[in-house]
């Protein structure tokens, strides 16, 4: 057990060190929600005043968890890049062959993952909270915001870990990053899901992020009392756990 917490440390350490290298590929992912988020406040603004709204919450402050979640989605993919990379270079092989669990490979990327969540994560909060956003939960809603983030973000890199591991091709890795757009925008990120129309909120009520998505606004305009943030990490956990699984089978393929 020792050993195993040992090589996830090890590789935990190796993963984070990737994230700032280098430093200004961590800029579209953060430009992107906040550009979308002050664009759509501003422009959008009106929708608020639409019957069926939720009442005395602003557009601005209906979005603002959006930017939030937007921030962690559009760079949760990265793991699948670098580990691209690692099958490339040849350093995959040397872990697989090396005494260690396999799974303590996930999880180094995970934690990496993690990291990078908090570090976009904190940048945005802050920037929407200087705009007049406010988190209604408190700080340990804020808590729970992260914790529901970081563990949605950890089964979503697993998606982009199991296309690299079965594919082995960076072109196709990377072209991954325009799925992230249908699963983000076929949800209630925009609108509540009484104002869209009747297929729109049917495929929103069958995606997963629709369900994590309205468990952090539940945080950031509510409270814990929101039944929204129990069905949020409900949703997150279960991807990560099945996502974590299947890429562990994956490795099968990756090794042969």
């Amino acid at each position: 057990m020792t050993t195993f917490f040992s090589d996830w440390y090890y590789l935990s350490i190796r993963s984070i060190k990737q994230i700032w290298r280098p430093l200004l590929a961590l800029i579209p992912s953060l430009f992107i929600p906040i550009f979308f988020f002050l664009v759509n406040s501003a422009s959008l603004s009106s929708f608020a005043r639409v019957p069926g709204f939720p009442a005395n919450v602003s557009y601005r402050d209906f979005i603002a968890p959006i930017a939030l979640f937007s921030a962690v989605f559009f760079s949760s993919g990265n793991a699948g890049i670098e580990l691209v990379q690692d099958i490339s270079n040849g350093y995959f092989k040397k872990l697989i062959i090396m005494p260690i669990h396999r799974l303590t490979i996930i999880l180094g990327k995970l934690t990496e993952v993690a990291v990078h969540a908090v570090f976009q994560g904190m940048i945005v909060l802050v920037l929407l909270m200087a705009v007049g956003v406010r988190i209604h939960s408190g700080f340990f809603g804020l808590l729970a915001i992260f914790a529901l983030l970081i563990l949605f973000s950890m089964g979503w890199s697993c998606v982009s870990m199991i296309f690299a591991l079965r594919t082995q091709n960076a072109r196709l890795v990377q072209s991954m990053f325009v799925i992230v757009f249908p699963f983000l925008y076929l949800t209630t990120s925009q609108a509540p899901k009484n104002l869209l129309p009747g297929t729109f909120a049917a495929i929103a009520t069958y995606n997963p992020v629709t369900y994590v998505i309205e468990g952090v606004r539940a945080l950031v305009l509510t409270d814990f009392s929101n039944p929204s943030v129990y069905k949020g990490f409900l949703i997150a956990g279960a991807m990560f756990f099945v996502m974590i699984s299947i890429t562990l089978a994956s490795f099968q393929k990756a090794v042969k």
